[in-house]
């Protein structure tokens, strides 16, 4: 990897980070800034640095080290009814980044559609695993409507709003990364 690939991935891994940790707790999944962060890790890196930057970060916090939301890190981490959208992030970012590979230009329907296809992933992996955590392992018995009420609903708005704020940036951004790294 060249330098400036390098210097690209690290700062995107740290503003994942630092993402995760401005959150608003509002039951077993707090509100963060994470999803604006994958979202830009799809817009900014191609696919194998996407997908490295959100394994890094992954792995990090199950070494450990307090990358995750409320500085808190560690194996026992995979038992957390979070820990299902921080595993969709591999996934998330690199099928955005891969779809902004498949696309003849890059413009604003291209990158909504792009973020669509980031967010969907998130829920699709985030939310069974997240009803697997708090039904199976927590023992409680909740039933489909309790768990979107509880992991999906509340996260529409807020998760729009990022999807808006990503494309603005990305759409300023892209062009001046393409410039520099070629």
């Amino acid at each position: 990897m060249r330098p400036k690939d390098i210097t690209l991935s690290a700062i995107m891994l740290t503003f994942l980070i630092v993402c995760s940790q401005i959150a608003l707790p509002i039951g077993p999944i707090p509100i963060t800034l994470q999803t604006l962060a994958v979202l830009m890790i799809g817009y900014l890196l191609p696919l194998r640095k996407a997908v490295l930057v959100t394994s890094l970060y992954a792995i990090g916090g199950l070494i450990g080290l307090p990358f995750f939301s409320g500085f808190i890190g560690g194996f026992q981490s995979v038992l957390l009814p979070t820990f299902g959208f921080i595993l969709s992030f591999i996934l998330a970012s690199s099928v955005q980044a891969w779809y902004l590979l498949t696309v003849k230009t890059i413009e604003t329907p291209q990158l909504v559609i792009a973020g669509l296809l980031n967010i969907l992933i998130t829920y699709m992996i985030g939310l069974p695993y997240m009803a697997g955590i708090l039904n199976l392992y927590m023992g409680n018995n909740m039933g489909a409507t309790t768990i979107l009420m509880l992991g999906f609903i509340p996260f529409i708005p807020g998760d729009l709003l990022k999807l808006g704020i990503s494309v603005l940036i990305a759409k300023r951004i892209i062009p001046i990364i393409k410039h520099r790294t070629n």
